[in-house]
């Protein structure tokens, strides 16, 4: 009688008696044996040894003084008859034929199957800066073959070179923080430090108007100048501001008010447009009287507003000024917005009035309700 397993299993595992069983002269007789079994790993899975430890993946990193540990864990498969080996060796050299103090300990451990699992446990208790310059090299062999892995071992970086580098890494995030801050938020920081720190500038100077609006008459410009721009520089932010056709006394020589007016005003606010190109001499007038003030004396700025796009610039003096000036856009309805960079790039190129209510409103917004109702 045979016992067969036709798929033999871990739980397979264990002592198996055969009991015989005969009758002799009246008598029964019992004869056993017990037979122990153990399933094994299949020869033809058997593998040369496989390190787990050390490996590319970790680092050993020490200062000197600090006591170095580094396991070297391999893995054999079950091979009968075969002579499991692991073994370290420090600069080509076993530990034990070296001169510094190293200890070696292994543990061994099985699995259901009897692979095997041998961890060699190299230590040093103080490790020099020489031991962490050494090559330490993990070995093992079985019936299949011999492997070796190289353990990555060095030096801790010193901790005032970690603080430098963290301290340049801060610095550098820093300064990146501060430039974008800046390239996004320049207009409020400007805003702030004029409301701060600027200095009044209509202090003894002589002016009666802070700013001359030049726009194109009898169009939509007009409208744009009478109720936006009036209702907020004037309502909003206390500028007095020089509009012609309502300042201006009738029965005055044209050309003679208009040169007054510039002279007396801080500013130039030229509201660009199709139809400022196509008007007449008032309009240009009122730009080149400002521009050669700009030029020869100095004691006025042109603001550039656009509010209409001008695709031919054919007037020589807008064409020059448009090159040496920034000029505000104007965007609609997008451009009523009280936070909207319309009004704040127009809030820094006015006068700096501590009088007024600008300084208020660079920090506050401007009120949207006003804006709703132009």
């Amino acid at each position: 009688m045979n016992l067969s397993f036709l798929i033999a299993l871990v739980s397979n595992n264990g002592n198996y008696t055969c009991v015989v069983t005969y009758p002799e002269n009246g008598r029964t007789f019992h004869l056993t044996r017990t037979q122990t079994v153990k399933v094994v790993g299949s020869p033809k899975d058997a593998l040369p040894p496989q390190i787990y430890s050390p490996n590319d993946f970790v680092v050993y990193e020490k200062e000197p003084g600090e006591e170095l540990l580094i396991p070297c864990k391999v893995h054999f498969t079950f091979l009968k008859d075969s002579r499991n080996e692991v073994w370290w060796t420090i600069d080509g050299k076993k530990p034990d034929d070296t001169t510094f103090d190293i200890t070696v300990n292994e543990s061994v451990s099985l699995s259901k199957i009897e692979d095997e699992t041998r961890t060699q446990l190299l230590s040093i208790k103080k490790v020099t800066a020489e031991d962490l310059k050494r090559n330490y090299v993990c070995h093992a062999r079985n019936a299949k073959g011999e492997v070796d892995k190289s353990a990555k071992v060095k030096q801790k970086a010193p901790r005032y070179t970690v603080e430098l580098a963290c301290g340049f890494g801060a610095t550098v995030l820093l300064v990146v923080i501060l430039i974008v801050v800046y390239h996004v938020y320049w207009l409020e920081m400007v805003l702030f430090y004029r409301a701060h720190f600027g200095t009044d500038e209509t202090i003894l100077d002589g002016k009666e108007y802070d700013i001359y609006v030049s726009y194109a008459r009898n169009a939509e410009e007009e409208e744009f100048v009478l109720l936006t721009l009036r209702g907020v520089l004037e309502n909003e932010f206390g500028y007095k501001l020089c509009i012609f056709d309502r300042d201006s006394l009738p029965g005055g020589i044209v050309t003679d008010e208009t040169l007054s007016f510039i002279q007396k005003s801080r500013r130039l606010l030229v509201v660009l447009s199709p139809n400022y190109v196509l008007q007449g001499t008032q309009a240009l007038l009122e730009l080149k009287a400002g521009l050669e003030n700009m030029a020869s004396r100095g004691n006025i700025n042109v603001i550039l507003v656009q509010y209409k796009a001008v695709k031919e610039m054919k007037v020589k003096e807008l064409k020059r000024a448009k090159t040496v000036l920034t000029v505000i856009k104007w965007k609609g309805e997008k451009s009523k917005y009280p936070q909207g960079r319309f009004w704040k790039q127009l809030q820094v190129a006015m006068p700096v009035k501590k009088s007024s209510r600008w300084s208020r409103s660079g920090e506050q917004g401007l009120s949207y309700s006003s804006l709703k109702n132009v």
